[in-house]
């Protein structure tokens, strides 16, 4: 399972990474969203962990365009800022709807998340 960490706190994002690769998880971090979607031409992700709020492109909407290249990637979110809810009213508009994870995170719930998405994507074959 690859996981894409998205995050412009990069110690927050290679914490995240460092747990997740600790768990067993092929993890990368990327510190914007222009980054992570260069990323995508050598990694792969089948899920995605991002901060909403970030300079330049924001979560959501590097978590569209992730989306729409890789139709099967679990995306989850994670932000501790309120202007997260306007965003994700506006991603639903477009049918999307993702998970949204409060900062600060609890690591032990964060790879819950990412065992039960691994687990669902080996069930359907992915």
């Amino acid at each position: 399972m690859r996981v894409l960490v998205i995050d412009d706190e990069k110690n927050l994002a290679d914490t995240l990474v460092w747990i997740l690769e600790r768990a067993g998880f092929e993890a990368t971090s990327a510190y914007d969203g222009e980054s992570a979607l260069q990323r995508l031409d050598t990694f792969q992700p089948d899920v995605v962990i991002s901060d909403v709020i970030m300079p330049g492109i924001n979560g959501i909407e590097v978590c569209t365009r992730i989306q729409a290249r890789f139709p099967k990637c679990h995306i989850l979110l994670f932000s501790g800022q309120t202007a997260t809810n306007e965003l994700l009213g506006e991603a639903r508009e477009h049918g999307l709807t993702w998970e949204l994870l409060a900062k600060p995170m609890d690591p032990d719930e964060l790879l819950a998340k990412v065992t039960t998405l691994a687990q669902k994507s080996e069930s359907a074959g992915v």
